[in-house]
């Protein structure tokens, strides 16, 4: 039911601006410390601070934007680094470091990655029932970051429902 909304993500993922932005924040080499004191400050602000706005109005955070705006389907988009640091989200996540989450372990799943499926929750960030589909960051073969798309619970209603249809009319023929 999500294979074409996984296509469509693992393509985002290998973006040339989305593998560059990881690669970039990869580079700086922010220890886990360090994150884990961004992320308490950016979790007691609700507002959007000039932080949280610096990662949407990166270019990889305008991509994220225009591809959420564009897809009525997804709900949040949001890439991390290779510690489970966002580097760039629209919109703003509830909390800035996904490394401790399931969204990011087992699809950055140490460093080998795979494509991870969350079950439907309600996400405080975007406001609706989604299930994240997260995809590796890819770089010539390395598992360099996450990139975690919420794809809205009207998405997953309509296809199952298109399933039944499908499955009613064979049923019918028969």
């Amino acid at each position: 039911m999500l294979a074409p909304k996984i296509k469509a993500v693992k393509r985002l993922a290998a973006n040339l601006t989305v593998v560059d932005a990881v690669k970039a924040q990869n580079a700086e080499e922010t220890n886990i410390e360090q994150i884990k004191q961004i992320d308490e400050k950016w979790r007691s602000t609700k507002t959007l601070t000039a932080f949280k706005r610096s990662l949407q109005g990166s270019p990889a955070g305008r991509f994220l934007r225009r591809h959420v705006r564009r897809n009525p389907t997804y709900g949040e988009a949001f890439l991390t680094d290779k510690r489970g640091a966002n580097v760039a989200a629209y919109p703003a996540t509830s909390d800035y470091w996904q490394g401790d989450e399931t969204k990011f372990t087992a699809s950055y799943d140490d460093g080998k990655g795979k494509v991870f499926i969350g079950g439907v929750e309600y996400d405080e960030s975007s406001r609706t029932h989604a299930a994240q589909v997260s995809v590796p960051v890819i770089d010539r073969g390395k598992v360099i970051g996450v990139l975690v798309v919420g794809v809205q619970l009207d998405y997953i209603a309509w296809k199952q429902a298109r399933g039944q249809q499908a499955m009613s009319h064979e049923t019918m023929s028969q």
